[in-house]
């Protein structure tokens, strides 16, 4: 006997659903009369009764059977090329994503109702959607040109997951102040225009320490070659995630509202070898080196003292090369830092007096950054002053400390000088 899921919505039960668990695909067919409604809460409630309340495994679907609507405004489509077979929808009570058979037939702006019957529910990577929705037969269009206002938000709202994992903006439309390109991604294009290549830009947050987020955007986006600003302003996004990764998607470039200036004038982004340019390793102690790291595409320097099973005991040096900054008004520095497993912490420092050899010979003053918190997760150290540092030599240095019964694993990358 097949079990039967009852999605009872508000209003008296105006809708006629019965959730069955129904795993293959119905043939095509008219669509029926309308006959009831459903909000986009009671879906996603829908989605996490079916498949996080000890439902079946997503590789199984739920299907809507039943004459049951939505009806919902759009309010990102696919004219920038940065959003393909895919349009957000939200109603009073939230957001979603619809992914279409067919490209193309929806703008922002459109109020339309869609009929669920046969439409599945499920999510890729977290992101909860309609999956492969025919718009000539399953949507119809009720009007156009409505406003669509986006939700103002901070970067920590963001970020406040919910039990289930998923950001309680998902799929919104939202409006960020204070975003800002982290240095390493500034002044870069936003996508691979010429391989058609995604390409994830990371912004920070406006507090010191507060996460790294991406910006995703599509090779054959019409902005893809575009270079993404180096200074501060607003940013109109839709929020998505990828597994416990929140993400951003840009559905119109006219909406990076970012000031140019700001670049910076030293960069060091360790996309290469992480010597490149004159950065050192010096072993006070030890043998433990600095080493070039890699993880899902991101290149950087990393250190460890967990060798072979065991801590090494080491005091290892990475030191930049020297910069000229006498003449810069305000420089100041900016890095990134990931950061996983106990031990001694990293520590940053600067002088105007080291030349080479041995670092402890010259004098240094601990600069003392926001660093990364721990499980590997990305944060800028935001502005770090140098106006006390200014000189034809200064350079800064990441010095690392291993004993033998801790030891832990730092990451660097995207290290600039900046100045007005």
């Amino acid at each position: 006997m097949k079990k039967i899921v009852y999605c009872f919505v508000l209003v008296a039960l105006l809708i006629n659903v019965s959730c069955k668990k129904k795993f293959d695909l119905p043939p095509v067919k008219d669509p029926p009369a309308m006959n009831g409604y459903i909000k986009i809460d009671s879906i996603r409630k829908c989605y996490e009764d079916y498949y996080l309340s000890g439902g079946p495994q997503q590789t199984k679907w739920y299907k809507f059977s039943g004459d049951v609507n939505l009806e919902c405004t759009v309010t990102a489509d696919e004219r920038s090329g940065n959003i393909y077979k895919t349009v957000y929808v939200e109603d009073a009570t939230g957001a979603l994503q619809v992914k279409l058979l067919n490209a193309g037939g929806l703008a922002v702006g459109d109020k339309i109702r869609i009929n669920l019957n046969g439409v599945i529910l499920n999510d890729y990577g977290s992101m909860v959607q309609l999956d492969s929705v025919d718009i000539e037969k399953r949507v119809v269009k009720l009007s156009t040109g409505n406003p669509v206002v986006p939700t103002k938000v901070t970067m920590n709202q963001l970020l406040n997951f919910d039990v289930n994992g998923h950001t309680p903006f998902q799929s919104r439309l939202v409006i960020i102040d204070s975003a800002e390109f982290t240095p390493g991604n500034k002044n870069k294009p936003f996508a691979d225009a010429i391989g058609k290549n995604s390409i994830d830009r990371y912004i920070s947050g406006t507090s010191c320490g507060s996460p790294l987020v991406s910006v995703r955007s599509s090779g054959y986006s019409n902005f893809a070659s575009n270079l993404t600003p180096c200074g501060k302003g607003t940013m109109t996004l839709i929020v998505s995630q990828y597994n416990s990764d929140l993400q951003f998607t840009i559905r119109d470039f006219n909406e990076v509202k970012l000031t140019s200036g700001g670049c910076p004038i030293i960069m060091a982004d360790f996309d290469e070898d992480i010597f490149k340019g004159g950065w050192i390793n010096y072993n006070v102690t030890g043998n433990v080196n600095w080493v070039s790291g890699t993880y899902s595409g991101r290149k950087y320097a990393e250190i460890s003292n967990y060798i072979n099973f065991a801590n090494e005991v080491c005091e290892t040096w990475f030191i930049s090369p020297s910069m000229n900054i006498a003449a810069a008004a305000s420089p100041r520095l900016s890095f990134e830092s990931a950061y996983n497993f106990s031990g001694p912490t990293l520590e940053v420092y600067v002088s105007t007096n080291y030349s080479s050899g041995n670092p402890n010979a010259a004098t240094w003053v601990n600069l003392n950054p926001t660093l990364s918190g721990g499980s590997y997760n990305w944060v800028n150290s935001c502005n770090i002053s140098l106006n006390s540092y200014k000189s034809a030599n200064t350079r800064i240095a990441f010095k690392y400390t291993g004993t033998s019964t801790s030891g832990s694993r730092w990451e660097i990358d995207d290290v600039a000088v900046f100045g007005e």
